[in-house]
């Protein structure tokens, strides 16, 4: 579906009382006309006002079932970085829940600095609002994010490429990892795609040539089958033998394959990207429709005796078997998250088909804000190289016992540094658990390890110590310590 750039208020609030029968629309009116007021005369590189984005990110918070709340601070959610605005404004107007979404989503800038940092590159300063929005975030920030990002992404076309650029990839390296650690699996998917648009154009719009033309070649075949999945598990298919499991039955849904997600297949598969990735899109390799069952969340209790998919296995004995549908195989998306059935039509139309209960599905759309208890934050910020804050990490132990997250892929110099900085620039050994062997420099952490490490004020880095740490907070204070020495 093409994204639509033309918003008005009352599309938000259409949507918002459609899932909210009861809620505060007063205050997401006043956070409009705040914004508004803010905002007006201003317009974007693009030329439009400046309130059309705060809108658009509004109606899709909105979209995504948000509350009030979230939907407030997606309103308001540039006044304070861009506006004569501050968050005790914010507070004081609407409330503490609204203020600390909009200052999460708040980038810092030369106000939050005093004099005494004011030499600090442009760079350092990103760096450093990436460490705050890790800090701060929590899931309704989460939301309004990626609907910032999401509008900021679809907007870039008369943007020049070195500005388009960084912007995707810092989404890639901050935003992503942010919405796939919340599980919001479907909004980083269309983050991913908007990126792999601006950062490969070619690739996409051959992806998206193919992928319409084998649909339009294949499209009677397709509707037909697809029209006969949507009959079978509707609540009007008359089947005696299928009586029993009808109630369990809540949706069929079916939607074409987005462009990232073929490329990924593709790029899996392929031995030679730019030579393979033609003959591999075809109906025979690639799954032409996504198909959702959802199912009721009885089926994911205990007490209810079955699993999800014994219900489609049911349905695909008694009545899709007959219909021409054989099942090919089980796969795994490409990142391996999420199972399905690959599923063939008499014409050897490829599906996938996935089987969710009702909050598996949801969870897939939007994540953790679904669950009400959800407390998703962000731990062990690396305030020096966010983007590696969602490194995989293991736990290891101080001499004294006590419990460290670090980087796995991490050396016994890496922790010396972790634990302190003087400890890593006169770094002699380390031991590990109770043996007394002398480990060297480089030497690999593993889960559980428990490390001494010995230092000796003699010692002193040497420019080949870079080759013994992989953590970005140690080659950050190797780098610092040769500066200081003029190198």
């Amino acid at each position: 579906m093409a994204y639509e750039l033309k918003v008005e208020f009352s599309d938000i609030m259409n949507i918002y009382s459609k899932n909210h029968k009861v809620g505060n629309k007063n205050g997401i009116k006043r956070a409009y006309h705040f914004a508004e007021e803010k905002h007006s005369g201003v317009n974007r590189g693009s030329g439009e006002p400046y309130i059309n984005h705060v809108l658009r990110a509004a109606r899709s918070v909105a979209e995504w079932g948000a509350e009030s709340d979230v939907i407030m601070a997606a309103l308001l959610h540039d006044v304070v970085e861009d506006c004569d605005v501050t968050l005790e404004d914010i507070e004081k107007q609407f409330d503490s829940s609204v203020a600390d979404i909009v200052d999460a989503v708040t980038a810092l800038s030369d106000k939050d600095f005093d004099a005494a940092n004011h030499t600090l590159t442009k760079a350092q300063k990103d760096m450093l609002s990436d460490a705050k929005l890790q800090r701060k975030m929590n899931s309704k920030a989460l939301l309004v994010k990626i609907a910032d990002r999401i509008d900021n992404l679809n907007t870039l076309s008369g943007v020049k490429e070195e500005k388009r650029i960084p912007k995707a990839e810092h989404t890639k390296a901050i935003i992503i990892p942010m919405a796939r650690l919340a599980k919001a699996d479907h909004l980083a998917d269309v983050l991913e795609e908007l990126c792999f648009k601006i950062e490969h154009p070619a690739m996409y719009d051959n992806i998206e040539g193919q992928y319409s033309h084998l649909l339009e070649t294949n499209s009677n075949a397709c509707k037909e089958s697809l029209n006969t999945l949507e009959q079978i598990f509707s609540s009007d298919y008359s089947s005696a033998a299928l009586s029993r499991y009808r109630r369990y039955i809540v949706d069929l849904i079916h939607s074409e394959r987005s462009k990232i997600s073929i490329y990924r297949q593709i790029s899996r598969d392929a031995k030679n990207l730019r030579e393979d990735w033609s003959s591999l899109l075809t109906k025979y390799n690639i799954e032409l429709y996504d198909v959702t069952l959802i199912v009721s969340d009885e089926l994911g209790e205990e007490k209810s005796g079955l699993h999800p998919y014994d219900v489609f296995f049911h349905y695909f004995d008694r009545a899709l078997s007959s219909k021409g549908f054989y099942l090919v195989k089980y796969c795994f998306t490409t990142n391996k998250d999420t199972g399905y059935f690959l599923l063939a039509d008499e014409t050897d139309n490829l599906y996938r088909l996935f089987v969710r209960t009702e909050l598996e599905y949801l969870r897939f759309l939007y994540g953790s804000i679904v669950d009400p208890d959800s407390d998703f934050a962000i731990h062990n910020v690396n305030e020096i190289e966010p983007q590696d804050t969602y490194n995989e990490k293991i736990k290891v132990f101080r001499r004294d016992g006590s419990a460290m997250d670090i980087d796995k892929g991490a050396t016994v110099l890496d922790f010396a540094f972790y634990v302190h900085t003087d400890l890593g620039l006169h770094f002699e050994y380390a031991m590990v658990d109770e043996s007394k062997t002398r480990l060297p420099k480089n030497t690999r952490l593993s889960e559980g390890d428990l490390i001494t490490v010995v230092s000796n004020e003699k010692i002193l880095p040497d420019i080949t110590w870079f080759k013994h740490v992989n953590t970005s907070r140690a080659k950050h204070n190797l780098v610092k310590y040769f500066q200081k020495l003029g190198y």
